[in-house]
């Protein structure tokens, strides 16, 4: 076995490149299969200067499924079985009726991201671990050697079973809250009797709660009218809280720019005036950090008294037809609580009149602007209000969907041409709407599975607790202190009462695992990691977690398997079809390989938890994948005959379909152009503004609740630092820590998508990610543009380059999403991961308050920083 080293975990920029050099040179020319290396020599005909000569080879579309979730098409030429090239969308013209799906940074970064000199190639074993004696103290701080996969999956499958038969699957824990990662594992943990898992509200923040209770759908998503209606009727488009010219680049920043060409203002909301607003000349909304529920609340309270005095505000007919509990008019007659939301507004029970010059006080917005803004919400202005997620990030931003619903419902912005409200950032359409292309399952569900018994004994040692989850952020304390709190699963809006929980985890598998960046108190992961009995990961490229795994399993990257975006609730106009570049040159195996092998060596037909081939899932995807013939009639999107049957090995029948299944595999995409005023067109719940009863929202009274005692009843129930919340929206004003004055919130950053893409060096070199600082914040510190500062909170500490800016609020600064954790030997971070930064105990619903965290900079004079585009980590062979 060949030692491979970690170098915990550095290699330079020059070791890196030859390390790619002699992966080349040692596996010969397979290895440079995802080099990207331009030979364009190799090509057949001669080229001149009107006309370059075109390397020979086939395109095929490559996976981008990453956290952004735009969902772009980018290419890959393969000659020979060799990545030469990328691309993105050029199978058609563009327009704006049938845009092309043009991948970002990130996407066209796709084949050094999965297939660079830090590929994890084989089955790997931490040097010092064996299973008598794991030397866990050694994690992260020792390199690997390579195992075969019989050795990998021995070892794996003989600590599994111990774990599970001498302390149950409530020993085993998965700390990763992200759907793909869950996804890769998940299956054979539950087969075993299950396992720990974490409630964290991650990306959708307070809108993981059971925003149906207010009338939402699940996140507010799928609530806004088709793009061509935003396009040409939208007078005014809200931005709260959204980057899409960042966060989802793509389609989304270009419908928003036609909108405005056609004659919509743009209003941004949130902290930083961030590159879509400036894009789109947008009118800022200043709010500090955490507040923007307070601003909804003054924006509210200013529209009301405008009302009062003026009229032609409010949409009362809708407030009292669609709504519930806006005024004494439109109350439930069984409230738990005699108070409307007006009356709060007007300061009737509390004796504050919340108007402009009280949101001010708290926000930072000056008071103009936000009776500006009540102003412009007014019925007979037709207004989109869209939303990201980034405010409801915060501690104290429970009522923030509420809120922002309240001001949609009183200026009646629902329901009709040019309004809406809803998280307008890819294209999606509103429930009931017109399904244009939807993807098909995979058949699994069509297959009945036996019920399995648990690899433990019940009676001899604990099973699972139904709803038991360790909050975001207890993960690395539950495994330090072996106790946390537990309401439920946050992104359910599953809550019960908060109560102390013992645990005892002693193994962590993880699939696709990104912890060590996402978790917050993320300083304290390398002792939680190195107190446990066995790390496994589950990987093709490595992550902050993976070197503090004891087995590493590599698994196929995105771009080595065949798959179809699923377009689930999305409504899009298209469907990607993504085919494997080649077979693997490594020894990297399939998800589902893998965990057939570790069921069978458990005592376990796999056949009993996986039914299907893979290759039979992806079939049958394609299969029943539909387009909508514009009359609500699902018709099949491919032909299959009887030879395609044959020649796929698959179960299924001849059907007649729109274009062949080998045409569309070969193009990779099926896109529906589109038109104005279209068959396709859809206005989101117009049928339920036009008679609720009929088209009821998934709220307890069918209207949207702006009361709402489910609402209440939910978060007081699992308030986990004592809170109180009414029915109706209210501001939760938290206090910075002493000694830490300044807000931080982080950005989704162009070089990262979650924690995917910060291995590339490219993206690294070109976005250097940067803490961005207000020009007045940065006076007061000394601080100059470019200068090496210092980030403490009293959880961690950071180091980064700073950004100098007028473009930010004063009191907060941006420390960009993504960047991995490297702690040095005095604790301090240079990754300049923010949740290195974000720490303490859960509040409210348990939300995960990135976005408001306490904070303090100083100008570091502790020597020059080294650009983090000069290392990289690597787990690959010894030199």
């Amino acid at each position: 076995m060949d030692d491979i080293k970690l170098n915990s975990l550095k290699m330079d920029r020059r070791s890196f490149v030859a390390a790619g050099m002699a992966a080349a040179t040692a596996l010969g020319a397979s290895a440079s299969l995802y080099g990207c290396d331009n030979r364009l020599s190799e090509t057949s005909g001669e080229g001149t200067a009107d006309a370059p000569v075109q390397p020979v080879g086939e395109w095929k579309t490559i996976a981008c499924l990453h956290g952004c979730g735009t969902r772009c098409m980018n290419q890959a030429l393969v000659q020979d079985g060799v990545v030469i090239r990328q691309k993105t969308d050029d199978t058609h013209e563009d327009s704006l009726e049938c845009p092309q799906q043009r991948g970002c940074l990130r996407g066209r970064s796709l084949v050094e991201f999965e297939m660079g000199a830090d590929r994890i190639k084989y089955p790997l074993k931490r040097i010092s671990w064996s299973p008598e004696n794991p030397n866990g103290e050694l994690r992260g701080k020792e390199g690997y050697e390579r195992i075969s996969w019989d050795e990998a999956l021995d070892y794996v499958a003989d600590q599994l079973k111990k774990v599970y038969t001498e302390h149950g699957p409530r020993s085993v824990f998965m700390p990763c809250n992200l759907s793909g990662g869950r996804s890769t594992v998940a299956p054979l943990l539950n087969t075993l009797g299950g396992y720990l898992a974490v409630s964290d509200s991650i990306s959708y923040g307070t809108y993981t709660a059971n925003t149906e209770y207010l009338g939402l759908s699940y996140g507010g998503e799928c609530m806004v009218n088709d793009r061509m209606d935003m396009i040409k009727n939208a007078d005014y488009i809200v931005l709260a809280g959204q980057n899409p010219g960042w966060g989802s680049n793509g389609n989304p920043s270009y419908f928003f720019r036609a909108a405005k060409d056609n004659g919509a203002e743009f209003i941004y909301v949130g902290p930083s005036y961030n590159v879509s607003a400036a894009a789109l000349d947008a009118r800022w909304m200043p709010v500090l950090p955490g507040t923007d529920t307070a601003f909804y609340i003054g924006v509210a309270g200013e529209m009301l008294r405008m009302e009062n005095e003026s009229g032609n505000i409010l949409d009362l007919d809708f407030l009292h037809r669609c709504c519930q509990g806006f005024d004494a008019e439109s109350m439930p007659t069984d409230a738990a609580v005699p108070e409307n939301y007006a009356g709060y507004l007007t300061g009737e029970y509390d004796g504050v009149v919340k108007d402009a010059a009280w949101a001010s006080a708290i926000t930072g917005v000056p008071a103009e602007d936000i009776t500006w803004f009540a102003e412009t919400m007014k019925k007979d202005n037709n207004v989109i209000l869209s939303h990201g997620y980034a405010a409801a990030r915060c501690n104290g931003a429970e009522d923030l969907p509420q809120a922002y619903m309240a001001v949609a419902c009183m200026g009646g912005h629902i329901g009709k041409p040019g309004n809406g409200l809803g998280n307008y950032y890819v294209d999606r359409q509103g429930p009931g709407g017109v399904q244009i292309v939807s993807t098909g399952d995979d058949g699994t569900g069509d297959v009945e599975l036996p019920e399995l018994e648990p690899l433990f004994d019940p009676a001899a040692v604990e099973g699972t607790i139904e709803d038991d989850f360790v909050n975001g952020l207890e993960v690395w304390d539950a495994i330090l202190n072996g106790k946390y709190q537990s309401t439920g699963r946050c992104w359910s809006g599953v809550f019960n009462t908060p109560v102390e929980r013992e645990c005892d985890i002693r193994v962590i598998y993880g699939g696709r695992d990104g912890s060590g960046r996402s978790v917050p108190n993320s300083s304290k992961m390398p002792e939680a990691m190195r107190k446990l009995d066995f790390v496994v990961i589950q990987q093709f490229v490595p992550s902050a977690t993976t070197p503090y795994a004891d087995i590493i399993l590599p698994d196929l990257a995105n771009i080595e398997r065949d798959q179809i975006v699923d377009n689930g609730d999305r409504d899009r106009e298209m469907v990607l079809v993504y085919s494997k570049v080649s077979e693997t040159p490594y020894e990297a195996k399939s998800d589902q390989w893998i965990n057939e092998q570790l069921l069978t060596r458990l005592g376990y037909d796999p056949k009993d938890v996986y039914p299907l081939s893979e290759e039979q899932q992806f079939f049958n995807k394609l299969a029943r994948s539909t387009v909508n013939d514009g009359n609500g009639n699902p018709a099949p999107l491919v032909t299959i005959t009887e030879e395609d049957l044959a020649n796929w090995g698959v179960e299924g029948a001849p059907q007649e379909g729109l274009l062949g299944l080998e045409e569309l595999r070969a193009k990779g995409i099926y896109q529906v152009e589109r038109a104005f005023g279209d068959e396709y067109d859809h206005i989101a719940m117009a049928d339920f503004r036009a008679d609720p009863a009929s088209d009821p929202r998934p709220s307890a009274s069918g209207l949207f609740e702006i009361y709402c005692d489910a609402k209440a009843d939910m978060y007081n129930t699992a308030a986990m630092a004592g809170e109180t919340y009414k029915p109706y929206p209210t501001p939760h004003p938290q206090t910075s820590d002493e000694g830490y004055p300044l807000l931080m919130f982080n950005t989704h950053y162009p070089r990262t998508a979650c924690s995917d893409f910060n291995n590339v060096v490219t993206l690294r070199e070109a976005c250097e990610a940067p803490v961005t600082i207000s020009t007045a914040d940065a006076a007061a510190r000394g601080i100059e543009d470019g200068d090496p500062i210092l980030v403490s909170s009293p959880y961690g500490k950071i180091l980064r380059t700073a950004a100098v800016s007028a473009c930010i609020v004063p009191g907060a600064i941006d420390v960009p999403n993504g960047g991995w954790p490297e702690l040095d030997e005095d604790g301090i971070d240079r990754g300049g991961c923010p949740n290195t930064l974000y720490g303490g105990a859960p509040k409210g619903m348990g939300v995960s308050g990135y976005n408001n965290v306490s904070v303090e900079v100083e100008k570091w004079t502790g020597g020059d920083l080294t650009p983090d585009y000069e290392s990289q980590l690597i787990i690959g062979p010894a030199e």
